[in-house]
């Protein structure tokens, strides 16, 4: 009976609910709907005692005895099962008392109208309505919804979700509930430890709320806290303090002709020195330029002084100015713009000197030859057949029969004709048979017969070519080679250039076509070899050993002299019997490169290689000695010029044109020594010819190849220098030297 009555009544609720138009999945509260289950029930209270309606009880036995269509006989009265709490769907069936609200029989099912605002959320009618939906969270508004809050505990406020109190520590600050109390009061540097409460920034620096109260949030990039006072923020720029350079403490330090400079952050290069730069951008180096004389960086970085022509640039005062001239050049006209722009040795306003500007000539022009004025040339027609510069061009050639056409060409008489002068030219009569007057003289007359006439075959002034070294032919109007010279030989059988090999002194044809000499030399058709080497020492003698125990190792008959090169006066020991001299003039006492030589030392030297046709290997001491005014007769010899000294490494480089020389044969292209030497350029004037050159010595070898004669000059300084002649290289380069200028390689 009791789960038939509470199962009744849950039905009875559901058609109380249903009956009433309320609907709790959309109307939140429905609190005075009408509902008809409850006047129902009101009216079936009264009954609840028996009856039906409001009359007396009907007293009966049997449900048949009941005059209603749903009443029922109970316990011998009639009821109304379908609206009775006692008898609700049968007899004995009571609808129990419902908490917050009220309990109602409809239809013959027990139901609960509840009170406004509560719900029976878990559908049990032991409880009765038990939810007060407008405020509690866990059904808030309805059954089932329940309020979840963010930091807060939740609440529920006339059925809609609410923060009930937040946290310890946040607090709703936009007073919206959907996000709770969204706002943590101890880190927010916008709301610390209370809502709107902003933190204000220290300069340079982040705000921070820390613990709810502001604080100091770090620096900002590129700034530091050195001071570690927050009162101030972050006070230093970490980018360009000199002091605390990229961080707190990095000091930077002062660099070579600079200030101490932080730039980004880095310790560099401040501001340089007054007349420096910082030209190659190195942090190191500090501003390693001088201005006022780098000829790389004249005034400023990257200004480099113009190559000056026939000469050297240097800077000045930070301007560019030219350093001095090549030997016969000057810069007359004082425009350094085009530099040394004289050439003393062929300018005739400038000959020999500025200024020495060369006179006119009578009927020609002036020349300025190695230095000197001279008669240049003559007009159409004239000569200077006698007095030279003081008369000029003084002589008719075209009308002057004592100077008809040249100087001197009186005209002769002429048989069967008489002599003129018609425009430079004698005459005579007309000529017959094979005879001709090639010469235009009327002296001989027709003097030539071009049938046989080497200078006229054929026809006058078709001269046969001389053949080299032969003798040429004219049969029957046609040239030809005749013979050849004693000592020369027509070896590739063309006439066209003659006898073409001197075999007294060719070594790739001595005596003979083909005939190759091994030595390098032919003397009469005959191959030979001058071996003997004489070194004249300087002050050094045992450096003047070293290298003449390399040229002994390197296969010489070498000989020493008996005094140094300041007393040699070309008898001790006399040149004869030596192929090649090598002369030096160092040494650490500075007493041979700071004397002369004697002049019949120097006399026998130049003679040895200008007469004999020997050789002369000369060190950087011989352009030193010219430059001083010294060694006089030996200067046409001395192939290198002279600026400065250098010392410190050297690197000698071959001329590609000379990599297969015999001077540098067994040494590479390339090689670094010790040294001091010689910084200058070649000699052209003497026939120098550079052979090697040298960052650091400008021109390091040259030679000169004359017809009479060979020398080779070297910029090292030899025993001067700390190692002298010992390196293995520049022991090779001499021999090499000395070979080639003997003529032996």
């Amino acid at each position: 009976m009791k789960l038939r009555k509470a199962t009744s009544f849950f039905f009875a609720a559901v058609v109380a609910v249903a009956t009433s138009g309320c609907n709790n999945q959309t109307q939140a509260y429905c609190f005075s709907c009408g509902d008809p289950v409850a006047a129902s029930s009101s009216s079936s209270s009264s009954s609840s005692s028996g009856g039906m309606g409001g009359g007396a009880p009907i007293e009966c036995t049997t449900d048949a005895q009941c005059s209603a269509p749903k009443a029922s006989c109970c316990d011998g009265v009639c009821f109304d099962t379908q609206t009775d709490l006692n008898h609700c769907g049968g007899c004995g069936i009571t609808c129990d008392a419902a908490a917050n609200g009220e309990s109602s029989c409809q239809g013959g099912l027990c139901g609960i109208t509840c009170a406004d605002g509560y719900r029976d959320c878990n559908l049990l009618s032991l409880d009765g309505c038990e939810v007060l939906v407008p405020s509690d969270p866990l059904n808030c508004g309805m059954c089932g919804n329940v309020c979840a809050v963010a930091n807060a505990s939740p609440g529920c406020n006339a059925g809609q979700c609410a923060i009930g109190a937040c946290k310890d520590g946040y607090a709703d600050c936009n007073m919206m509930a959907a996000d709770g109390c969204e706002v943590d009061l101890g880190s927010d540097a916008a709301n610390c430890h209370d809502c709107g409460h902003a933190c204000v920034p220290a300069p340079n620096a982040n705000p921070a709320c820390i613990a709810g109260s502001c604080g100091f949030g770090g620096c900002l990039n590129g700034f530091g806290d050195c001071n570690v006072d927050p009162s101030d923020g972050c006070e230093i720029s970490l980018a360009s303090d000199v002091i605390n350079c990229g961080a707190c403490g990095n000091v930077c330090v002062a660099l070579d002709n600079a200030a101490a400079g932080c730039i980004n952050g880095v310790c560099g290069v401040g501001a340089c020195t007054a007349g420096f730069g910082d030209c190659d951008k190195s942090i190191w180096s500090g501003c390693e330029s001088d201005l006022s004389t780098d000829v790389n960086n004249c005034g400023g970085c990257g200004q480099a002084c113009p190559a000056v022509a026939h000469g050297y640039p240097a800077c000045s005062g930070g301007m560019c100015v030219i350093g001095g001239c090549a030997p016969g050049f000057d810069d007359c006209d004082k425009d350094p713009s085009n530099g040394c722009e004289a050439d003393l040795a062929a300018d005739i306003s400038n000959c020999g000197a500025c200024g020495n500007a060369c006179p006119a000539v009578i009927n020609g022009s002036p020349i300025c030859a190695g230095f000197l004025c001279g008669l240049g040339s003559c007009a159409a027609g004239y000569a200077d057949c006698f007095g030279g510069l003081a008369n000029g061009c003084e002589t008719d050639l075209l009308g002057d029969v004592n100077n008809c056409g040249a100087c001197g060409n009186v005209c002769p008489a002429v048989a069967e004709g008489s002599k003129s002068c018609d425009l430079g030219v004698c005459g005579l009569a007309a000529c017959s048979g094979t005879y001709a007057n090639c010469n235009g003289l009327t002296s001989d007359g027709c003097e030539i017969n071009i049938d046989s006439d080497l200078n006229n075959c054929g026809s006058c002034g078709n001269v046969c070519p001389m053949p080299a070294n032969g003798t040429p032919s004219c049969k029957l109007s046609s040239c030809g080679l005749a013979s050849c010279n004693p000592g020369y030989s027509d070896c590739n059988g063309s006439p066209a250039d003659g006898c073409e090999f001197d075999t007294s002194i060719d070594p790739n044809n001595c005596g003979g076509c083909g005939i190759k000499c091994g030595s390098g030399t032919c003397v009469n058709s005959q191959c030979t070899c001058q071996n003997n080497v004489l070194v004249i020492i300087d002050d050094s003698a045992s450096g003047a050993t070293s290298l003449s125990t390399a040229l002994t190792n390197q296969g010489f008959a070498v000989t020493q002299s008996a005094v140094p090169s300041y007393q040699y006066d070309g008898t001790n020991p006399p040149l004869a019997g030596f192929g090649a001299v090598v002369l030096l003039a160092g040494g650490p006492l500075a007493t041979s490169y700071s004397n002369d030589m004697p002049a019949g030392g120097q006399q026998a030297i130049y003679n040895f290689v200008k007469t004999s046709g020997n050789g002369l290997v000369l060190t950087e001491w011989a352009a030193l000695q010219v430059s001083k005014g010294r060694w006089q007769t030996l200067a046409p010899l001395v192939l290198l010029n002279r600026t400065v000294a250098y010392s410190g490494q050297v690197t000698y480089t071959v001329d590609a044109g000379f990599a297969n020389h015999p001077i540098w044969t067994g040494l590479p292209a390339s090689f670094t020594f010790a040294s001091t030497s010689n910084v200058g350029i070649a000699n052209a004037a003497n026939g120098g010819t550079r052979a090697v050159s040298s960052p650091q010595a400008l021109d390091a070898v040259a030679l000169s190849n004359a017809n009479v004669g060979r020398v080779v000059h070297i910029a090292h300084a030899g025993n001067y220098a700390p190692n002298g002649w010992t390196n293995a290289n520049m022991q090779k380069l001499v021999g090499n030297a000395v070979g080639w200028v003997q003529r032996c390689k």
